[in-house]
């Protein structure tokens, strides 16, 4: 068949064989795509008339374009093994690897604690209440050879007040003189204060939202700072009792107070230096009975946990509660 080749516009033969194929031009060496054969028999070319010269006709060659060369193969592939039975089965995924699977050779164990925004609340006010009951617990006292001598809870060191054991009375003496008879605790008085508007507070940030109770608008807006506040609220308040335990109770200074005179007897005197060490034996031997009790030991570590629960409860409320749950993993 004879066409024009659309790039060059030269007349071209085609064989029939290669109509709906892509050819490339002998001349232009563009591409076209030869048109299909009609299904009755084409016309016959045209004739040109006389006084137009007859154009060249060229023959094309059967030079189709070569297909994309096909990508490399790959080296480091290994085959399939072969399957056991007929049927095809989906291979399973493999599970994601744990962190007990990561963890360094040597470890055999692992323990994770969530902190779930479920039980979070409620670990600050139960902290709390417990404390409350501790503080008709002794906290410190004077206690010769392990027995509570004179004794004092949170009220009487902050009042002044004491408990004297009287089979023991006449190893603390001190308790009569008006000189060295425990004060109050200023400091102490304050945190007894301040203690209960912060259990209400604390016990309040949880009781919300049980009650199903139309607020102000102004309570409204801070409720998502709830946990702040119980945190900041609760630091202060164990800002007063860490104060007061690094500075001393009444009955620690006046005690310490006693002891050093009865030790030291008349500063006039002249002592050996043989002397001067049984002194301070004796010295440390009388302070050994001065004791703070494992509860108000108990009472602070119970003040921090409430701290750490209430901030971190006020962390997962503001980073959002869509994201994943932090949680403490214990690896041995």
């Amino acid at each position: 068949m004879n066409l024009l080749c659309p790039n060059c516009q030269k007349m071209l033969t085609v064989p029939e064989e290669f109509a709906g194929q892509l050819m490339k031009c002998p001349l232009c060496t563009g591409t076209f795509t030869v048109p299909g054969l009609p299904g009755a028999a084409a016309p016959p070319p045209p004739t040109l008339p006389p006084s137009m010269p007859e154009p060249d006709i060229y023959s094309v060659r059967h030079d189709p374009i070569p297909p994309p060369p096909p990508p490399p193969p790959v080296s480091n592939l290994e085959p399939l093994p072969p399957l056991s039975n007929a049927t095809t089965t989906k291979p399973a995924s493999s599970p994601a690897p744990s962190l007990s699977s990561l963890s360094p050779e040597g470890y055999q164990r692992t323990m994770t604690v969530w902190f779930s925004p479920r039980v979070l609340p409620w670990i600050a006010p139960v902290c709390l209440l417990l404390v409350f009951v501790l503080l008709f617990f002794n906290w410190l006292g004077v206690y010769p050879g392990g027995e509570p001598a004179v004794t004092q809870n949170s009220w009487q060191a902050a009042f002044g007040l004491s408990t004297v054991d009287g089979d023991l009375k006449q190893l603390v003496s001190f308790i009569e003189d008006d000189k060295y008879k425990p004060g109050v605790s200023v400091l102490t008085i304050f945190y007894l204060l301040l203690f209960f508007p912060v259990l209400a507070v604390t016990v309040a940030s949880v009781v919300i939202n049980l009650i199903h109770v139309k607020l102000p608008p102004g309570v409204e807006k801070i409720l998502p700072w709830r946990w702040g506040i119980v945190a900041a609220v609760n630091l202060v308040l164990f800002l007063f009792l860490g104060l007061q335990v690094l500075l001393g109770f009444s009955l620690d200074s006046r005690y310490t107070d006693w002891v050093d005179k009865q030790v030291k007897g008349d500063s006039k005197e002249t002592k050996t230096t043989q002397q001067k060490k049984l002194d301070e034996v004796n010295r440390g031997a009388a302070l050994e009975a001065l004791t703070h009790t494992i509860w108000l030991r108990l009472v602070i570590i119970l003040h921090l946990v409430a701290i750490v629960c209430a901030a971190l409860m006020f962390w997962i409320v503001q980073r959002g509660t869509h994201r994943p749950l932090p949680k403490l993993e214990l690896v041995w």
